[in-house]
């Protein structure tokens, strides 16, 4: 008959701690990974804010531009006004140009509006926009009832 000598129990421990420091290893690469894909997503997500953040800046001041070529009237904005400029502070780092076509008799005429950021990049606007009527006085705008903002605001909440 063959005995089998059973392991020694020093020998079980050491091998248990081996396989316990390798789980430990695997798990730090594995949480490594995992914040490394966390951080890449976060940067990403910050990447995209401001860029979100400067195009919706870029469509306002654009928007208030051509609603100003609007109320004052293409042709007179012709004769009368810059084709380019720099937006009023706290947008002052931001320049505007205005490109306007005329096309035919009666037709609209063409309007590119164009806003520049401190970074250069550039963000346009194409419309038609048809011109006053000769000898029209400017409307009155003002609102026939006085507008209460804060009571609005406090009805609100």
């Amino acid at each position: 008959m063959v005995m089998r000598t059973l392991p020694s129990v020093h020998r079980l421990r050491s091998a248990r701690r081996g396989w316990a420091l390798i789980d430990v290893i695997i798990g730090g690469v594995i949480l490594g990974i995992g914040l490394a894909a966390v951080i890449s997503i976060a940067e990403r997500s910050l990447a995209m804010q401001q860029r979100s953040e400067r195009e919706l800046v870029a469509a306002q001041l654009l928007d208030g531009l051509l609603n100003e070529v609007l109320a004052v009237g293409v042709v007179e904005w012709q004769m009368s006004r810059a084709s380019d400029g720099a937006f009023d502070a706290p947008f002052d780092k931001w320049q505007w140009q205005l490109d306007i076509q005329k096309h035919g008799l009666g037709d609209p005429y063409s309007v590119m509006a164009i806003a520049r950021d401190d970074r250069n990049l550039e963000y346009r606007v194409d419309t038609l926009l048809a011109p006053r009527p000769e000898n029209t006085t400017d409307p009155v705008r003002t609102p026939e009832t006085p507008i209460d903002r804060e009571a609005r605001y406090e009805a609100q909440q």
